[in-house]
């Protein structure tokens, strides 16, 4: 849909923002300029097609600026982009101002990112290299096969429930080898059953053998000469293992970025969220934004820092001792903890339990 029949001329020495809306078969596009916009179409998911109407079409404008929102898509079209000589921006989709509006297209949604782009309202998001991004893939794939194999296990445990079956009393704990074992002579009344059972132990152990594979591989990988110094510094405290030491190391890549302790905080989405008017304050729950990677495992190492770092566990005391629940004090500690172990490795000093 155009707007103006003549673009090249009308764009002839200015800027052009861009805003796409990425899909997996078509990208809608959106164009702006000097507070008009410009065009609106729909594309093939292809790069050549949208080069090819950037240099064809808006060649003659001073400077081209594009922003698309992060997510499935990934980084690839934002370095294509760059190393063809544009501007390209990579924005946080819960950093764009919302409206109430009732329609909402893909079209729209490319207008909005367009018109805020030029406006100066959108943030830029910290890109890693391929190299990095390239390794975060497997920390997201070790997050997926644990939950696949939460799952199977579930469905395993329900299938025993809905035969009346416990575990016996001399295995202790479940998933043990010997519970494996004993899971593996179950006989029932059906073969259909029995085979079942089967299936489901093999998939159980499939998902094993793919995890301990991807944590031998993380493992060697700690010990690279970019990761080795800082991965020793931030894991002398128990509590702060592989996973933990390397999705903080991996996602977080640039701790130079953070300007001060608080946009780190608020980075990492431990930070309150707050609603106030006038002489009124009230904090809520944490705002959740930023990487939830790093959240999750820093909230799963607190509980077992606690436990080993005197300072930190003094805190949490501290907290529930004012009638705050446990899950509310251990985000508090984890907030502490971020803040500590980025402290290391910007001074390059081995973490110390206990010191403040």
């Amino acid at each position: 849909m155009r707007y103006y029949k003549d673009i090249k001329r009308f764009v002839k020495g200015k800027a052009v923002f861009v805003g796409i809306d990425v899909h997996v078969k078509s990208w809608s596009l959106c164009f702006f300029s000097d507070g008009e916009v410009l065009e609106k179409m729909n594309i093939h998911a292809k790069y050549p097609i949208l080069l090819n109407l950037l240099r064809t079409r808006y060649g003659d404008s001073r400077v081209i600026h594009l922003v698309y929102e992060a997510g499935f898509s990934g980084f690839w079209l934002y370095r294509r982009l760059n190393q063809d000589g544009y501007d390209c921006i990579v924005t946080s989709p819960n950093r764009i101002p919302k409206f109430d509006n009732k329609v909402k297209t893909d079209k729209r949604d490319a207008e909005k990112l367009a018109r805020f782009l030029a406006s100066g309202h959108l943030k830029t998001i910290a890109v890693p290299s391929s190299k990095i991004e390239s390794q975060r893939r497997l920390l997201r794939q070790r997050g997926r096969l644990v939950k696949k194999q939460t799952r199977q296990k579930n469905e395993i445990k329900s299938f025993l429930f809905l035969h009346d079956i416990s575990k016996p009393s001399y295995i202790r704990n479940c998933w043990t080898k010997a519970y494996v074992g004993w899971l593996s002579e179950l006989c029932f009344e059906f073969d259909s059953d029995t085979f079942l059972v089967a299936q489901m132990l093999e998939h159980l152990v499939l998902i094993r053998q793919e995890l301990a594979r991807l944590l031998l591989y993380l493992r060697e990988l700690s010990k690279y000469t970019s990761y080795k110094d800082s991965y020793r510094r931030i894991t002398n405290i128990k509590g702060v293992g592989l996973i933990t030491a390397m999705t903080f190391l991996l996602e977080l890549f640039d701790l130079e970025r953070f300007k001060s302790t608080k946009c780190f905080s608020s980075y990492l989405g431990l930070t309150p969220s707050q609603h106030s008017s006038g002489e009124h304050v009230h904090l809520g729950r944490i705002s959740r934004e930023g990487n939830v990677h790093i959240r999750r495992v820093l909230i799963e190492s607190a509980w077992t820092v606690i436990k080993h770092d005197p300072h930190l566990r003094e805190k949490y005391n501290r907290i529930r001792a004012k009638g705050t629940n446990g899950n509310k004090a251990i985000v508090a500690v984890a907030r502490s903890l971020a803040v500590r172990l980025r402290r290391c490795l910007l001074d390059e000093q081995v973490y110390v339990a206990g010191v403040c």
